[in-house]
């Protein structure tokens, strides 16, 4: 597997509250908010807990779910201990590749995207009160990119109790390309764009800049993160 990843402040946020990483055969990618760099504190917390943990285990799903919910106390400890992260909070997506298989799992509005043969497929599901909506019927994608409640989570990391990652399982191909992005490419983007710029380039590193770039010439309203892997 080769690994590119690009992050950038984009044109209007004063702070980079996403956090990227790769270690072995485990991406994640997290997406904070919070005021006073509380959102950067919780994604680089999360991001840390997550490539800490072992890939080698029998059950990854169970071992993640157990790693994400002490990220989530660890967040709550660390709120109430400074009092100015009060409310943070982060998304996470996290993706591992077990030699013929492709874990999926995510907690908010972060994805994840497999373009095979040609074809590119989201694999996640926002976890947002817009995705919720257009699921439903009630509002259509066009309405939802400019939908005052647009950054409404249902589910984040940083909130009280258990929290249950979103999982999905897929087989592995020779030739799949694999992208885990923030909501600040994707609000820029559209899943055929993305689909474009994920099935050209000759390296991950090439796209991973290509996908980020975009995403400021159209405007930079976040900030912009990608991890995309090529198996």
């Amino acid at each position: 597997m080769k690994v590119g990843m690009a992050s950038h402040i984009g044109k209007v946020r004063a702070v980079n509250e996403d956090s990227i990483g790769w270690k072995g055969t485990l991406l994640v990618l997290a997406d904070g908010m919070g005021g006073h760099q509380a959102g950067e504190v919780a994604s680089a917390l999360v991001v840390e807990k997550v490539l800490a943990l072992d890939t080698s285990v029998p059950d990854f799903k169970t071992a993640l779910t157990s790693t994400l919910n002490r990220a989530n106390q660890a967040l709550l400890n660390y709120a109430h201990t400074h009092q100015e992260c009060k409310g943070m909070g982060t998304t996470v997506v996290v993706v591992q590749v077990a030699e013929d298989r492709i874990n999926v799992a995510h907690i908010g509005d972060s994805r994840a995207y497999l373009w095979r043969a040609g074809q590119c497929t989201q694999l996640t599901s926002d976890h947002s009160l817009v995705a919720e909506l257009v699921r439903s019927g009630g509002i259509t994608e066009e309405e939802a990119k400019d939908h005052p409640q647009r950054n409404v989570l249902t589910r984040a990391l940083g909130t009280a109790g258990p929290v249950e990652p979103e999982y999905r399982e897929l087989s592995a191909q020779a030739g799949d390309r694999l992208l885990l992005c923030s909501d600040g490419l994707t609000v820029m983007l559209s899943n055929t764009e993305i689909g474009a710029l994920l099935g050209g380039g000759v390296s991950p590193q090439e796209v991973a800049d290509r996908l980020v770039a975009a995403a400021n010439d159209r405007g930079g309203i976040d900030n912009i993160s990608a991890i995309v892997a090529f198996l």
